[in-house]
Formats: C-alpha cells, sequence, structure tokens
C-alpha cells in the first residue's frame, strides 16, 4: 500500500511538473501532460480500489464456484424484480470433488449495501475445509446484483435514505419500523433460499452434495440480524449460527422510554458473535444491542463472543482488500493492523466454533 501511495505522489508531482513547463514545445507538452494524467488516474485507482486477491484456503479440497438463482413470489411491491416474482442470486463456494449428501450448509446474507462476495476469503476457507456455502445477493440492498436475464439491479435510494437516516438516530419507534422493513425482506429472501435448498428437488448440482442436518446460518451486520431471526424462527434445522457484529433486532418487542425491550425467551442455538472496535465495550450505551449484552454476560457456553481489535465494522468484510483507503475512512480510521491478519483471526474463530457446534 504505501508503494502505490508514493507512486501516487510521484505520478502527481510529474503531472505538475509537466504543466509548469514552457520550454517544451506546446504538441510535445500536451502529449506528456496527457500521459501523466492517465497515470495519476491509473495509480488512483491502484491506491483506491487495488483489489487484492483473497488470501490462499488452506484446506484440503479444491474450491469450485457456482451462480445459482432463486424466485418467489413477494408480496413486497418495491421489493420486486419482475412483476410480482423476486429473484434471488447466490454465489456458491464448494470442495472440489465433492460427495452427495456428505457436506455442511454455510448460507451467508451480507450488510446493508453488502455484496455475496463481502466475505470470500472466510467462504474459500470453509469451502476448502468441506463446506458448501452459500451466499447471498439481495436485490434493492445490495450494491449491485446481476440478474439471471442480465439485468443489473442496484441499491434502492430510499433504502439508502433510510439506513443512513438510523445511524445514531434517538427515534426509536422510527428505527424500529426500519429494522422491521429491511427484516422482512431479508428474511423472505433467506427463508427461501432455504426451502428451496432443502426441499427434494435439486435445483442446482450443488445442492445434492449438502447434509441438509448440518446447516449454519451466517451474515454481517443487517444480513446477521436476519440470519438471528430465522434461526430463532427455524431452530429445529440450524445447528449454529456465525455472526459479524449484528444486533437481535427481531428480537425488539416494545419500548420502554429511551431503551428497547427485547424478548425473555433465551436465543436457542449456539452463536458465534463476532465484534470489531466499533463495539465491543460500548454496547451498553446503545440500546440496539441490549440483546447481545444479555448474550455476551451469559454463562451459556454455546453463546459464543469474540472481539478482534484494530478494525473496524467494515474491516470484518473483505472489503478492505477491494478499497483499503474507503474502508478506512467510512470505520472512523479503526483499521489500523493489516486485512489479511484480521481475516486470518475471524477465520480462525469461526472455524473454532464450527468444530465444537457443527459436527
Amino acid at each position: 500500500m504505501l508503494i502505490r501511495l508514493i507512486g501516487l505522489l510521484v505520478a502527481f508531482g510529474l503531472f505538475i511538473f509537466l504543466i509548469c513547463q514552457k520550454k517544451v514545445l506546446k504538441w510535445k507538452k500536451a502529449i506528456l501532460v496527457i500521459v501523466s494524467f492517465v497515470l495519476v488516474v491509473f495509480m488512483i485507482i491502484q491506491v483506491f480500489f487495488p483489489f487484492i486477491p483473497a488470501k490462499k484456503p488452506t484446506g484440503p479440497y479444491g474450491v469450485i464456484t457456482e451462480t445459482a438463482f432463486y424466485k418467489y413470489n413477494t408480496d413486497i411491491p418495491g421489493m420486486a424484480t419482475n412483476g410480482n416474482e423476486r429473484e434471488i442470486p447466490v454465489k456458491v463456494w464448494f470442495p472440489k470433488d465433492a460427495q452427495a449428501k456428505s457436506h455442511p450448509l454455510f448460507l451467508f446474507s451480507p450488510g446493508s449495501f453488502g455484496v455475496a462476495e463481502s466475505n470470500e476469503t472466510l467462504f474459500l476457507e470453509l469451502a476448502s475445509r468441506g463446506y458448501v456455502v452459500v451466499s447471498m445477493n439481495h436485490p434493492y440492498h445490495s450494491f449491485s446484483c446481476k440478474m439471471s436475464d442480465g439485468r443489473n439491479i442496484n441499491m434502492d435510494g430510499k433504502f439508502i435514505q433510510s439506513v443512513m437516516n438510523s445511524q445514531g438516530s434517538e427515534d426509536l419507534p422510527g428505527t424500529l419500523s426500519s429494522f422491521k422493513e429491511w427484516l422482512k425482506v431479508r428474511i423472505d429472501d433467506i427463508n427461501t433460499v432455504l426451502d428451496c435448498i432443502s426441499d427434494f428437488q435439486n435445483d442446482y448440482d450443488y445442492e445434492r452434495y449438502i447434509d441438509k442436518e448440518r446447516t449454519v446460518l451466517s451474515g454481517h451486520s443487517l444480513g446477521g440480524s436476519a440470519v438471528l431471526a430465522v434461526g430463532r424462527e427455524r431452530a429445529q434445522e440450524i445447528k449454529a449460527l456465525a455472526v459479524l457484529e449484528a444486533p437481535f433486532a427481531a428480537d425488539i418487542v416494545g419500548i420502554d422510554k429511551d431503551r428497547y425491550i427485547f424478548t425473555d425467551q433465551p436465543y436457542p442455538l449456539p452463536v458465534l458473535h463476532v465484534y470489531s472496535d466499533a463495539l465491543y465495550g460500548k454496547m451498553d450505551e446503545i440500546t440496539t444491542y441490549d440483546m447481545n449484552t444479555r448474550l455476551m454476560k451469559s454463562d451459556n457456553p454455546m453463546y459464543v463472543n469474540k472481539h478482534i481489535k484494530g478494525v473496524g465494522h467494515l474491516g470484518l468484510t473483505d472489503m478492505r482488500l477491494v478499497t483499503p483507503v474507503i474502508t478506512y475512512l467510512m470505520d472512523g480510521g479503526l483499521d489500523t493492523r493489516p486485512a489479511a491478519e484480521t481475516l486470518s483471526e475471524l477465520n480462525e474463530y469461526v472455524l473454532d466454533f464450527l468444530n465444537i457446534y457443527n459436527n
């Protein structure tokens, strides 16, 4: 990264130097200025969007990827992708030479604006160790979704505004209403994909490799809140959850002055919850995370909580590999350690947890 920054400064310096030259012929100067400008643009792209590849997985299996599409009729008109139908594009990572009905399922929902590849480092590691990983795109919630007909569906403007308005808002009823609206879409999407995978038909070849008795749900932020809701609803079908910094938003049952009221029912499944510096040690101050605090204080061993230091909320995803500068800025400067270290630590926590609760 330092080399890229130096390269950008050199390119910019050269651009300014050539603009200031007066002794060079005009046509030569014009060519040199254009070339140096192109170099500046190239280096800007290298600095802001380096697209560092995900770390090579360490498991014994090679990894195959596949794209799949699942559809259902939605009762939310604004979320339909074709008529009354809503299509969910997913990306799949699974082991090479996979055996029928032998591999656990890891189903992932990304955060607001996130895409299916948001935690590919983790997905590759899991697939290399025998998991079938299915990560979802959520049309209108994800940054961009490529549909089965070739169309691209980008983020919905109202959704973006709603998410931004909820950040730090003291309007508890308004925020709760937004949570319910967002979660309804995500829960419907997740349930549809789960239902299609668990039925007796194999819509896609990868489905036949899945051991449907070993299903893990996972998600980041809003996606984490959604899988926590589905896990509570479908506790008989799910083995465990691995959640990246998400509130138990669906467990809110009311409001008492400046605090949310959460259900008294204990969470029925093992949960690994991974936190960043953005929230760890601060959750007592944020009523949205009251249930998280309750589980963190519990002595039940199936509630596992981990803190990754030197990283912010978005730093728990692979976004830092794509655009480290923008991630750093959006995380308020919390991402202070190499992305590879963070992602390796995250992988370790997830693998250790699954070795206990999904065998």
